[in-house]
């Protein structure tokens, strides 16, 4: 065989194989994100700079597909068992969506908890260990969380006092805060946050318990002009995955996906205080009456109903040592 030829040969073959590899080198893995709230929430922002981090430090073979509100195909509850079912789904869940399933998650968020993010953040880190073994026992992996701001009330009429409160049919946000607001005489409605507009629109709720972040997010001032600033509760959203799917990704997979939620959630955590003001401001901007300093009535009256409840709650979750530690050292 002539050199020409050799050298032939030796092209054909290398292209050969080229072609051959070319599939698997530049092969993409995409993962889809489910989220019920609007991009421009802490949640779904969170998600969307969580794509990019993964996109970037994985040089573009792993895509997360982020699907937020009407773009998720999935309401409430039956995300969590679309997670589970589906190897190729994450979603980012609120913590009352997830105490469905396991009431511990619904920590996070038990009445006046929490006075501020510090104390938040203290009384994750300490459950962070439990959770991860909620979460894999529901069959999936953890990646991060991302805090909300404060919880008040949004009302079509101001609340001057707890008489206020209890003529009040509120859309609430879990087991416990449904009850917190029964105990106090409110008619308290547990539905997805997705469901509340025709809800609004159909008067069938006259109150929202959410952050000014998610009704800014929402645009409640359209139905609910009144926001109370009760600071409820500080609760969580997860980011969880597939467990299989986790699984079967590899160890620089799975790496690239830690340091992107460690990098985001840091971020959320560092900026959560700072939306407080930016939520005030854009409710303010659209004309709506923020009361900062509830009566003490209505506060009262709240923290009675939130320690009886928590008081409950405690009764019912059989903790362990260390989870009931992380409740001792915020004072609940």
């Amino acid at each position: 065989m002539t050199c020409h030829h050799r050298c032939n040969t030796l092209i054909r073959a290398i292209l050969i194989s080229s072609v051959a590899i070319s599939p698997c080198a530049w092969a993409q893995t995409t993962l889809k994100l489910i989220n019920e709230y609007p991009a421009t929430s802490i949640t779904a922002a969170a998600d969307l700079q969580f794509a990019a981090a993964v996109n970037e430090q994985s040089k573009g073979t792993i895509k997360v597909e982020t699907l937020q509100e009407k773009q998720n195909p999935y309401k409430g509850a039956e995300q969590v068992n679309a997670v589970i079912k589906e190897k190729d789904l994450m979603g980012t869940l609120f913590g009352g969506v997830l105490g469905n399933k396991d009431s511990l998650f619904l920590l996070s968020s038990l009445p006046f908890a929490a006075k501020d993010f510090k104390q938040a953040h203290a009384l994750y880190s300490c459950a962070e260990p439990a959770l991860q073994e909620r979460v894999k026992a529901l069959g999936a992996h953890l990646l991060y969380v991302t805090p909300w701001p404060p919880s008040g009330i949004w009302s079509v009429t101001p609340l001057a006092n707890d008489t206020d409160v209890k003529a009040l049919k509120i859309r609430t946000y879990d087991t416990t805060s449904k009850t917190v607001f029964e105990r106090l005489g409110a008619q308290s409605v547990a539905l997805p946050y997705s469901a509340l507009a025709e809800k609004l629109a159909a008067g069938e709720v006259n109150a929202v318990l959410t952050s000014g972040d998610g009704g800014a997010g929402r645009k409640l001032w359209d139905h609910l002009p009144n926001f109370t600033a009760v600071s409820y509760s500080i609760p969580l959203s997860y980011t969880i995955i597939n467990r299989d799917a986790w699984d079967q990704l590899s160890s620089d997979q799975q790496a690239i996906l830690t340091q992107a939620a460690e990098k985001v959630s840091a971020a959320s955590w560092a900026g959560v205080e700072q939306r407080i003001e930016a939520n005030y401001a854009r409710m303010r901007e659209h004309k709506m009456t923020l009361n900062t300093t509830p009566s003490d009535s209505i506060m009262k009256s709240l923290k009675q109903a939130g320690d009886d409840e928590t008081k409950a709650w405690l009764k019912a979750n059989n903790l362990s040592e260390k989870e009931a530690s992380c409740l001792s050292k915020t004072g609940t």
